[in-house]
C-alpha cells in the first residue's frame, strides 16, 4: 500500500512516515510513504519544514513536483498540512479518486467545509476519518472498564488549550480533549454548549441529549497534561494520560485502515465534533451563552 502525504508543515510528515516505515520492517503492515507533495503555502518555519522533509526523504520517499503525480503512484493520502482551514482542499483531490484518505486533525475549521468533506467521502464511496491522537491512549482504550463504573453520567476532563491565530478558538488544541471525552462518551451526542475564556483558559461545559454532561478546563498555564475524571452509575475512573506509545498506536490504527480494516473513528462523528467546535467557538464570542449544536446525519 503506496502512501502519500499532502502537506509537509507538520513534524506529522516525519513522525507518521517513520512509524510505518517501522511497522512495515518488521512485517506488520505493507503500508509505507512512497512520497510527498508540499505546494509551499506554509503554516510553520521554513527551516523546520525543511528538516521534516528531508528526514522523510532518508527515508526512501520522494519529493513530488505536482499534486496528481503523487497520487497517480499512491493507494491511500494523508493530509497533513497544519491548517485545518485547508483540509477540503487539499483533500478533495484523492476524496475524487475514491481513495482511502486520513486527515490530521482538526478535520476543518469550518462546519460547512467539514460537510462537504463528508459528501465527497460518500459520493465517491472513499474511506476516510480524521482522529486525534488521544483516542488512542491506553486509559482510553484499555484501562478503562465501563463494568466497574456503570452507565456515564459525567465527565470532568482537563488538557491544554494552547492557541493558533490561524485557527479559532477549540479548533486548534481543544480538538484533543474534546476528541478524548467524544471517545470515552460514545455515540450520544452533544445537545448544546457553552464555553468562556479568559486569557489562562477555557471552560467548557456540554450537554447531551441523553443528559449526560461533561466539563472541560483547557489550560494555557497549567502543566501540558491530559487526563479526566469520568463518573459512573456504579463509581468513578481517574486517569492522566500518559504519551508513551500514543503516537504508535494512532500510527498502527491508521495502517489497519489503509490495509481495508476499520477506520479507528467514524467520519460522521469527527463532522459533529468539528459541529461542537464550531457551536462552542460562537458562545466565546457571546460571552458564553449557551448553543445548540447542528445535528450531522
Amino acid at each position: 500500500m503506496n502512501l502519500a502525504c499532502i502537506g509537509t508543515d507538520s513534524s506529522h510528515l516525519i513522525e507518521f512516515s517513520r512509524r510505518l516505515h517501522a511497522l512495515r520492517d518488521r512485517g506488520a503492515t505493507k503500508c509505507s510513504v512512497v512520497g510527498f507533495w508540499t505546494d509551499g503555502r506554509h503554516d510553520m518555519p521554513a527551516a523546520e519544514v525543511a528538516k521534516w522533509e528531508d528526514a522523510t526523504l532518508a527515508l526512501g520517499a520522494k519529493r513530488f513536483d505536482a499534486l496528481d503525480k503523487l497520487l497517480d503512484a499512491a493507494d491511500g493520502a494523508l493530509v497533513l498540512a497544519v491548517n485545518g482551514h485547508r483540509h477540503l482542499e487539499l483533500a478533495r483531490h484523492p476524496l475524487s479518486r475514491g481513495m482511502p484518505t486520513y486527515i490530521d486533525k482538526p478535520l476543518t475549521c469550518d462546519l460547512a467545509q467539514a460537510r462537504e468533506l463528508l459528501a465527497i467521502a460518500r459520493k465517491t464511496h472513499a474511506r476516510c476519518y480524521s482522529a486525534s491522537s488521544l483516542r488512542f491512549a491506553r486509559e482510553v482504550t484499555d484501562h478503562f472498564d465501563r463494568s466497574k463504573i456503570g452507565e456515564i453520567a459525567s465527565i470532568d476532563a482537563f488538557g491544554p488549550g494552547e492557541l493558533n491565530p490561524s485557527m479559532e478558538g477549540l479548533y486548534f488544541y481543544g480538538v484533543h480533549t474534546i476528541e478524548m471525552v467524544d471517545a470515552l462518551m460514545g455515540k450520544s451526542g452533544v445537545k448544546r454548549i457553552r464555553a468562556i475564556s479568559d486569557q489562562h483558559r477555557e471552560r467548557v461545559d456540554l450537554d447531551y441529549h441523553d443528559g449526560r454532561s461533561a466539563f472541560l478546563r483547557l489550560e494555557r498555564v497549567g502543566s501540558y497534561d491530559f487526563g479526566a475524571t469520568v463518573h459512573g452509575t456504579k463509581g468513578a475512573y481517574q486517569f492522566k494520560v500518559d504519551f508513551n506509545g500514543v503516537y504508535d498506536r494512532l500510527v498502527e490504527g491508521m495502517a489497519r485502515f489503509f490495509g481495508g480494516g476499520p477506520a479507528p473513528a467514524d467520519l460522521r462523528d469527527i463532522v459533529e465534533n468539528i459541529a461542537v467546535m464550531e457551536a462552542g467557538n460562537r458562545s466565546l464570542r457571546e460571552s458564553g451563552r449557551w448553543v445548540d449544536v447542528e445535528a450531522i446525519q
